[in-house]
């Protein structure tokens, strides 16, 4: 789970699946990978057009080794090589149940957009759509982000959301500002 959170970071899900199975037929646990060449690992990971996480996915790969797992808490999840707040909170999430905020760019714009939130800032550093999103995640956190995915996906639409669509559009702000 930790490493597809980081070959999805800036790809498509569609080609990081092609990405993923080859790296876990070669390298199918965190030790086989801590001792790949960085340059076997970009050549896998090639397709997805961001050879540096070559790098941070086996140094990862050593940290896990070393700390005997996955790390199960947000904090030493971050603290390893290529994992933000996404993979972090993403991780923790679908890998182990618990609840946590996700927020990326897909969702992010539901999100902005319910609360009435305009901001240039990246997803990761937006610290208020952050605390916003955690005030709103329930504990059934998988289920949540999987459904803000779809919605944005279906209609909270980029250039033309679909409000009229939308079962939150009666509380969302943007479209009761475009109403």
């Amino acid at each position: 789970m930790l490493v597809a959170e980081v070959l999805l970071q800036r790809s498509r899900g569609k080609t990081v699946a092609k990405v993923y199975e080859e790296l876990f037929r070669r390298w199918p646990v965190a030790e086989a990978m801590s001792r790949a060449r960085e340059t076997s690992i970009a050549a896998v990971i090639r397709p997805l057009g961001l050879t540096r996480r070559a790098v941070a996915l086996r140094s990862m790969a050593k940290e896990v080794v070393r700390l005997g797992g996955v790390p199960r808490s947000f904090d030493e999840l971050v603290a390893l090589p290529g994992v933000g707040r996404y993979a972090a909170n993403a991780t923790l999430v679908v890998g182990f149940g618990k609840q946590a905020a996700v927020v990326d760019g897909v969702s992010a714009r539901v999100y902005r957009r319910y609360f009435g939130l305009d901001s240039t800032l990246l997803p990761s550093e937006d610290e208020d759509l952050w605390a916003a999103v955690l005030d709103a995640t329930p504990a059934r956190s998988r289920e949540w982000n999987w459904a803000v995915l779809d919605l944005a996906a279906e209609v909270c639409l980029p250039a033309r959301p679909r409000c009229s669509a939308c079962p939150l559009a009666a509380r969302c702000l943007f479209a009761k500002s475009v109403a």
